[in-house]
């Protein structure tokens, strides 16, 4: 089996126990093999999942290619369209490689150095992908369906550079013009700013990162560990770099690239907890050394614990609790076990003495 030649050589630093170690109780055992739906056709299921991603994709190639925006009616006065064209910050394929391929391959590299398992490594990978999948065709959404009239970019009528012969003759009857009274031909790049497509991906990708990391770091232990939380910081402002430059370059609106923020986040928060979900998924239980990557070990570790109550290397944090849980429920039933005793004693006490009387 792969993962068992793998599990020879990764991870190539290995953690303290704490780190690997799954749910306590042998009901929870969040290995793709134990849910109903895919125990007898995993592959028929994974099959599934990479084949809604590759539809996922394929439409949102699709809606940037053919169909066309919505007319867009816009005012030759408007002064926030007539901003200067400058180059570009950051281009479409750079922010596509910065906020894909990058994170990417550090979470490969943190996974094969550190945290390796095998169905923890897979989620991280199909995670990343449905992060930017999904977080790119809801962009490509906005701007097939709502992108004309709330996408006209900064630098629209410098690029239009209206006819205004046109402008004069209908001036009469109306003050909003369409693409009609334009001297230059514009593409439908042009009608499509929003959402930004820059923001959204960069939010998709680096947020994803962010809670990978967050997962695997455990900063919200009470350590105090200050170095932890620059770490998931600084992705965050680099998205948001990202994000401002097309601002910067005259490319959108401010309120263009915020949605586009909000959509990354949504959708990176919802690809994490779709594929690192429990019920402490961002926090963690306890001490959080039981949150992740615990819950996806592998099957034959499963297994080995089928027929026990609890993991034999748990953390100690976790083990003084429940010793300490225990020893509290034992001594309440003491108690109680001794307070009954003395009201039955106090009741056969009354019995005799009105029997003397």
């Amino acid at each position: 089996m792969v993962s068992s030649k793998m599990k020879r050589w990764f991870p190539l630093v290995k953690l303290p126990n704490r780190y690997y170690d799954p749910k306590l109780l042998k009901s929870r055992k969040w290995s793709p093999w134990n849910f109903p739906s895919r125990r007898k056709h995993i592959y028929i299921g994974i099959s599934l999942d990479w084949a809604l991603i590759i539809i996922i994709y394929a439409l949102t190639d699709w809606l940037f290619k053919n169909p066309q925006p919505p007319i867009a009616y816009f005012s030759v006065n408007d002064n926030s369209l007539k901003g200067p064209v400058v180059e570009e910050i950051v281009s479409s394929t750079l922010a596509t490689l910065i906020n894909t391929v990058l994170p990417g391959v550090i979470m490969i590299l943190l996974e094969l150095i550190f945290f390796y398992d095998f169905w923890d490594f897979y989620h991280m990978i199909i995670g990343h992908i449905t992060s930017f999948g999904l977080g790119l065709f809801t962009t490509a959404l906005g701007w097939v369906t709502v992108g004309s009239h709330l996408g006209l970019r900064p630098t629209f009528l410098t690029k239009c550079q209206p006819d205004m012969s046109k402008v004069v003759a209908m001036n009469i009857t109306q003050t909003y013009f369409t693409n009609e009274i334009c001297t230059s031909k514009l593409s439908k790049v042009e009608y499509q700013g929003f959402p930004s497509g820059h923001s959204s991906t960069a939010f998709a990708g680096w947020v994803f990162f962010v809670l990978y990391i967050n997962g695997k770091s455990k900063p919200w232990t009470g350590g105090a560990h200050l170095w932890k939380i620059l770490v998931l910081l600084l992705p965050l402002y680099f998205a948001t770099w990202i994000s401002l430059t097309r601002i910067m370059d005259y490319r959108h609106f401010p309120f263009q690239i915020i949605v586009g923020a909000l959509i990354g986040i949504g959708t990176a928060l919802i690809s994490y907890r779709l594929h690192f979900g429990n019920n402490d998924w961002f926090l963690g239980a306890g001490d959080g050394t039981d949150n992740i990557p615990g819950h996806y070990k592998y099957l034959e570790d499963w297994d080995a614990i089928d027929d026990q109550d609890e993991v034999p290397n748990v953390s100690d944090n976790n083990r003084d609790l429940e010793m300490g849980l225990n020893e509290v429920g034992n001594r309440n039933n003491t108690h109680e076990n001794n307070e009954s005793s003395e009201v039955n004693n106090g009741n056969t006490e009354e019995e005799m003495n009105n029997r003397n009387k």
